[in-house]
């Protein structure tokens, strides 16, 4: 499996995907819940993920398919098939409110993990792609400009701009063993920084972590579909990536916590978060 044309296949299908979503932005949706009063899903999410999966298993039906709206279907007899990992749109409350920060995520895992990964922004017209051992890439639409990604060299707290995202699980009531708030880490971290965000995307903070937007990253009861294609853009883009809980195995996309920086400033963003909660 050659992992050029697979990323080809896989940012093509992201485009179209997108493209989808641009035509349902704006317009009137039908939108349900999941798991709690805030964590939504529309028409749209639907559409694109079927796409998607159309996609997927036109080109390859030996593949294993994780998707987020429909849970996982192995499409293969073979457990060990590589695994296409989607969320066909990462943003979904922004995109029900009309803010245009919202993207397409999709990645093909192996046993070794990511293979490809693609982030796809179609208000921005940007597709960020990453092979293992490939490099991580930014693409415009726009500018038809192609260049090659690199996480920032901010070494200090202090000089860094971070991003994060406050968990769905934080509607559930406390005595909860899923909830989760991330305010603990919020409030210890905040004041030590030049600047954090949240802008409603896991997908795309990670792909701005990779192009050197932001800093650094975390997040707490993250899911593969929010990770897998934005954790390698991390990784090949000169990146590391940590989980937050003591003493946890090395980070995967399955793992739900998340930490990721430039090597010069992750360890200190790991450091100050977990001190934040003992």
């Amino acid at each position: 499996m050659e992992p050029a044309h697979v990323l080809a296949f896989a940012a093509a299908t992201a485009r179209e995907a997108g493209a989808l979503l641009l035509d349902y932005f704006g317009r009137e949706l039908e939108i349900t819940t999941k798991s709690s009063a805030i964590d939504l899903v529309t028409s749209a999410d639907r559409a694109a993920e079927a796409l998607i999966i159309e996609r997927v298993r036109a080109r390859f039906p030996d593949h294993g398919v994780l998707a987020e709206e429909s849970g996982q279907a192995v499409t293969g007899a073979d457990q060990r098939a590589p695994q296409w990992i989607i969320d066909p749109l990462d943003g979904t409350t922004n995109f029900a409110h009309k803010l245009p920060h919202f993207c397409v995520s999709i990645a093909l895992e192996d046993q070794d993990g990511a293979l490809v990964g693609v982030v796809h922004d179609p208000a921005r017209g940007e597709t960020f792609t990453a092979t293992r051992g490939g490099g991580a890439w930014l693409e415009s639409a726009i500018t038809g400009a192609r260049q090659r990604l690199r996480v920032s060299d901010c070494a200090s707290l202090g000089a860094a701009v971070l991003a994060t995202g406050f968990s769905y699980a934080r509607a559930r009531p406390p005595s909860d063993p899923a909830w989760v708030d991330n305010l603990a880490e919020f409030v210890a971290v905040t004041p030590r920084l030049r600047g954090v965000r949240r802008a409603g995307s896991a997908a795309l903070d990670l792909a701005y972590v990779a192009a050197g937007r932001l800093d650094g990253f975390w997040e707490f009861h993250l899911q593969p579909w929010d990770t897998a294609a934005g954790g390698l853009l991390v990784r090949e883009a000169g990146g590391e990536l940590e989980t937050l809980t003591r003493r946890s195995p090395p980070w995967s996309s399955r793992r739900p916590d998340l930490a990721c920086a430039g090597p010069n400033l992750l360890p200190a963003l790991v450091q100050a978060l977990r001190a934040a909660r003992p």
